[in-house]
């Protein structure tokens, strides 16, 4: 026996892993980006509150979908380097973590081909907590969810089913009226936010990336750019777009660079600054993307604190992009 060898306690640390950093909007944004990886042109998501109180969140997609030996790796903690190194995902852990953050229970449903059957793996908190091992369950698929897969996925993708929410919402209701309306409340949330983070995917008019529609409840999520380029002034030279960045391994890489001046509140009216410009304190600061996809929005990164009010200028870094704005 090695005693050198000193394996995590399986329902503490599933339970710790919920806790780190995560809310509904933030975790639904990982679980789109495996979606964007797989190539999908459209992702479903669908939100049900069950009669009962019951809350299930379905994720389904049409890209190319995973065989069983590739579904047991996306669902390992620690899952094996993808093989894109432009992929978002680089330790392993988004999909479960982000799923674990809102539910106890949550499943991958997937396919690489029609004549292929669905692949299915399900990590169940609490089945962890009372066998304190790493196990994950190998339950047939219903015929519900085949039917989810077919109508969110078509004949090929991935399917991601959260259940036993107990954290979608930020509180707990007893069933009813009030909590349809924060369940109504919470999905209008997560459209802003995917507007505002896959607005480069998003906008069939944006070149930088490939487009995907995201639907929620059937709805079509609109891109949101943050810049307001139709009425922003962009405000560095061409020279000044560029910046030269030396690696810790003293390889240098080129980030972009621009700069945003936003239209003053009173040079728009209430529906354009609500709609286009959504002007605010929180929003100044630096914009960052990294594979297309906005990783952080606002915020100073300790370069100069916020300006005062009546600044308005955006920074943006791409590329790493950074994008700053202030309002």
């Amino acid at each position: 026996m090695n005693d050198l060898i000193n394996d995590p306690n399986a329902s503490r640390l599933i339970y710790g892993l919920r806790d780190t950093g995560y809310n509904v909007k933030t975790a639904a944004a990982d679980i789109i980006d495996n979606s964007i990886a797989a190539g999908a042109e459209n992702i479903n998501i669908e939100i049900q509150l069950l009669h009962d109180g019951r809350k299930v969140v379905y994720f389904g997609d049409d890209g190319h979908g995973m065989n069983q030996e590739e579904v047991r790796n996306a669902m390992r903690y620690g899952a094996d380097r993808r093989p894109d190194a432009k992929s978002l995902g680089k330790f392993g852990l988004g999909l479960k973590t982000a799923s674990s953050s809102v539910c106890k229970r949550y499943s991958v449903i997937s396919r690489r081909s029609e004549d292929q059957p669905l692949a299915k793996l399900t990590w169940d908190l609490e089945h962890v907590e009372q066998h304190n091992v790493w196990e994950m369950l190998a339950e047939p698929v219903t015929a519900d969810q085949n039917e989810m897969f077919d109508e969110y996925c078509g004949p090929t993708g991935t399917l991601v089913i959260w259940e036993n929410c107990d954290r979608l919402l930020s509180k707990e209701y007893t069933p009813g009226t009030k909590e349809q309306a924060a369940v109504k409340r919470m999905s209008e949330a997560l459209s802003k936010h995917l507007s505002l983070v896959f607005h480069r995917f998003l906008d069939e008019n944006d070149s930088r990336e490939g487009n995907v529609v995201i639907r929620i409840n059937g709805t079509p999520v609109k891109p949101w750019n943050p810049f307001y380029p139709e009425r922003s002034e962009q405000v560095l030279a061409p020279n000044k777009q560029k910046v030269v960045v030396e690696l810790f391994d003293g390889s240098e890489e080129v980030a972009e660079m621009k700069a945003w001046i936003l239209p003053h509140r009173r040079d728009m009216t209430k529906e354009e600054e609500a709609e286009f410009a959504r002007i605010s304190n929180r929003a100044q600061g630096f914009y960052v993307y990294r594979e297309g996809r906005l990783i952080q929005d606002g915020g100073w990164m300790d370069v100069f604190g916020a300006p005062e009010n009546g600044g308005a200028k955006l920074v943006h870094v791409s590329g790493g992009m950074v994008l700053l704005r202030a309002a």
